[in-house]
């Protein structure tokens, strides 16, 4: 038996083996380099993305071995060549023009999301109710944005401000966790439950004094167990509110339990802590980390995966972690990247089918000069990865390095003119 053989789309099933893409393992969808495909819908990624792929014989499910053998044994052209896909691609002005709408629509549920948890919050500190009718309502909004698309919603995520810290982890983990979600095909009411619990996850926080709340150092132990009362008290708050989803209580309740049960505030483990509180305890560390505090400066995106992945091993469920990595892409949204030619720009959307070919808004010439209008290229375009234009990621870069303020960019971009 020949162990490898090229198998085209119209002969691919589950059991197979996938050992070789019909392209590099980075430019794929596809976490890890060999998988077995195991249910429909990867079978449907794989036929989305390759044109062809490899299948290791004696690693694919012995159950399928006759059906790998008359492949192997028919003649070449019968089942390795199939037509070349026919493509479309928008050219670099369609592709800033439409990004640029999209971003703007997202804005304006960004502030009125904005809007709502300010006031929320503070009715919170001031002992009042808070409208969960209108969080419910702002939640299926963006929700339906991210099944539309994520990308513009990611990037607002840069917008939040040192002073401003609480309330804008609570919109930004609301965000993350509908687009983590929605890259693990939660359905609407999924997504919606995991929007919300991001949203309220940190409403307690109102209940711990300001000087512990926002103590420009290390907590000393006695104030760090006052400040790990705030998920039950964000619970509190909430478990009476008529229709709250068990899930989205689970959520705010259990957000800091981790994995190897040394999280609080009840110690949970492994599956006892469920998927939706899961998703949302990721999202909430990676917005933790990467966000400007009154106590140090936020890591870059891709320092802040680096650091999650190895975090894993005693916090989080590793595979999890490894989707929540796929999800953001090599190059996570709001990383500032250096072309091979010189040019500067930032990561502004990602490509699932092209992880080392991200969308980007350039912001400084070769020379490091800020362009006086900014441009939008997408890497995956072919423009940009054959012929005398073709460019690539070379570097990530520290934005401080050339005094770039991504949250100024976004202002300026996301403003209805």
């Amino acid at each position: 038996m020949n162990k490898k053989i090229k198998v085209s789309l119209e002969y691919l099933s589950q059991g197979m083996y996938v050992v070789e893409l019909d392209r590099p393992w980075l430019d794929s969808p596809f976490l890890f380099q060999g998988f077995i495909i195991n249910n429909d819908d990867l079978l449907e990624e794989v036929k989305d993305v390759c044109e062809y792929v490899y299948v290791d014989m004696e690693l694919s499910d012995p159950n399928i071995h006759g059906q790998l053998q008359v492949l192997a044994n028919r003649p070449v052209s019968t089942y390795i060549d199939t037509p070349p896909k026919k493509t479309t691609h928008r050219s670099d002005a369609e592709e800033h023009k439409n990004y640029i709408q999209r971003l703007q629509q997202s804005r304006a549920s960004f502030d009125k999301t904005t809007q709502y948890i300010n006031k929320a919050l503070e009715d919170v500190r001031l002992g009042n109710s808070i409208d969960t009718n209108q969080a419910k309502q702002l939640v299926s909004e963006l929700a339906d944005q991210v099944i539309s698309s994520s990308h513009a919603l990611v990037w607002l995520t840069f917008l939040k401000q040192r002073d401003e810290y609480t309330a804008n982890h609570c919109i930004n983990v609301c965000i993350l966790a509908l687009s983590f979600g929605r890259c693990l095909e939660f359905d609407k009411q999924q997504l919606n439950d995991v929007g919300l619990g991001g949203l309220l996850h940190d409403v307690g926080k109102m209940k711990i004094p300001d000087v512990i709340l926002n103590k420009p150092g290390k907590l000393t132990p006695d104030e760090f167990e006052i400040m790990k009362q705030h998920p039950d008290l964000g619970f509190q708050l909430l478990k009476n509110e008529k229709d709250m989803p068990l899930g989205v209580l689970d959520s705010v309740l259990h957000h800091h339990e981790r994995k190897n049960a040394h999280g609080y505030p009840d110690k949970l483990s492994g599956h006892d802590i469920p998927l939706l509180t899961q998703v949302i305890s990721i999202v909430d560390v990676y917005d933790a980390v990467t966000s400007d505090r009154c106590y140090h400066d936020g890591l870059s995106p891709y320092e802040a995966l680096n650091n999650i992945y190895k975090w894993a091993e005693k916090d989080f469920d590793k595979p999890l972690v490894e989707s929540f990595i796929k999800c953001l892409g090599i190059y996570p949204i709001g990383s500032l990247v250096e072309l091979d030619n010189g040019l500067v720009g930032v990561v502004i959307s990602a490509s699932k089918k092209a992880r080392l070919r991200p969308m980007i808004m350039l912001v400084l010439d070769k020379n490091k000069r800020p362009f006086k209008q900014r441009k939008i290229l997408n890497l995956a375009n072919p423009n940009w990865k054959k012929g005398p234009h073709a460019t690539e990621i070379s570097n990530i870069l520290d934005p401080n390095s050339y005094d770039i303020n991504i949250r100024q960019i976004i202002e300026d971009e996301s403003k209805v003119i």
